[in-house]
C-alpha cells in the first residue's frame, strides 16, 4: 500500500468547525499582522489555492495550509476549499514540513523544530533530511542544535535579536550567568561573531587563572568585571571598549553625505 492515496472527491468545501490544526504548529508564534494581510487578500481575491487536509476520525486535519485556514476564520467563513487525501501519519510530518521550509521568513529556531520533527516522527536520517530540503547536513545538525539551547537564546534568535553564529559562541560559555549576560549585551546593542567569540574566551581565560591562582568564583567575577568588553563598530566593524560606545543620530541628508566621503 502506498502512503497516501487521493479520495475520489480530492476537492470539496469543508465546514470550518470539521477541521483541526495541526497538533505541533511548527513556529514559534503567527504574525498578526501578516495573517490580517492574507485575510484581507483572501476576502478581495478569494482563496487562490486550496488547503490540504486528511480525514482523522471523522473529521479533518490540516496537512498544510495552517495560515490560509486561520485566515478564514478571521472572516468568519462557515467553510473552506479543500484537497483531500488520505496519508499516514509519517507522510503528514514529511508534506508539513516541506511546505514550511519553503517560507522565506522562517527563523532558524523554526528550521530546526521541523528537522528535529523529521527525525523523531517521520524516523529520517540526518541524511535523508539534508537531501529532502536541499541543505547541508552540517545546516541541518546547527539548525536541530539551536533546541538543546536555553530559551532565552531560542527567543532572541526567534526574533532575530543575534545571529546563529553569535549565539553559538556565547553558548560556549561555561557559567550560566555569565553566559545570560552576554546575551544581554548582545540583544540590546549587537555583536559580530568574532566578539562573542573574544568575550567567551576571554571568560575562560581568567576562570583559568584565578583557579590556578587559588581564587573562589568571587575573585573570577571581580576579575572579570575589570576587564574591557567589546562591541563591534557600526561603522568599521572593529572591537570598541563597552563602555567608549557613543551613539550617533543623523538625519536621511547627513548620513547620505557621510556615505559619500567614506566613498
Amino acid at each position: 500500500m502506498t502512503a497516501r492515496k487521493t479520495l475520489k472527491n480530492t476537492f470539496k468545501l469543508i465546514l470550518i468547525d470539521q477541521i483541526d490544526r495541526p497538533v505541533e504548529i511548527a513556529r514559534m508564534e503567527i504574525n498578526e499582522g501578516e495573517l490580517q494581510e492574507l485575510a484581507n487578500s483572501i476576502a478581495e481575491r478569494g482563496l487562490m489555492q486550496p488547503i490540504g487536509v486528511t480525514p482523522r476520525s471523522g473529521r479533518y486535519m490540516i496537512v498544510f495550509g495552517d495560515r490560509r485556514y486561520l485566515a478564514h476564520k478571521i472572516l468568519k467563513k462557515k467553510d473552506i476549499m479543500c484537497r483531500i487525501e488520505n496519508i499516514k501519519d509519517d507522510q503528514v510530518v514529511i508534506d508539513r514540513a516541506m511546505e514550511n521550509v519553503q517560507r522565506v521568513n522562517l527563523t532558524p529556531f523554526e528550521e530546526g523544530h521541523i528537522y528535529a520533527g523529521l527525525m523523531e516522527k517521520a524516523k529520517m536520517s540526518l541524511k535523508d533530511i539534508s537531501r529532502r530540503v536541499g541543505k547541508s547536513s552540517g545546516v541541518v545538525q546547527r539548525r536541530m542544535d539551536i533546541l538543546r539551547m536555553p530559551d532565552s537564546f531560542q527567543k532572541a534568535l526567534h526574533k532575530k535579536s543575534i545571529s546563529l553564529a553569535v549565539a553559538e559562541e556565547l553558548w560556549s560559555c561555561p557559567d550560566e550567568a555569565r553566559r545570560e549576560y552576554f546575551l544581554s549585551l548582545a540583544v540590546d546593542h549587537g555583536i559580530t561573531k568574532g566578539i562573542a567569540r573574544n568575550w567567551v574566551l576571554e571568560y575562560k581565560k581568567i576562570k583559568r587563572t584565578a583557579e590556578i591562582s587559588g581564587e573562589g568564583r568571587e575573585g573570577v567575577d571581580s576579575v572579570y568585571d575589570d576587564q574591557p568588553i567589546y562591541r563591534a563598530c557600526d561603522v568599521c566593524q572593529g572591537p570598541v571598549d563597552y563602555k567608549d560606545i557613543k551613539d550617533l543620530r543623523i538625519c536621511k541628508n547627513c548620513h547620505q553625505q557621510i556615505i559619500k566621503a567614506l566613498k
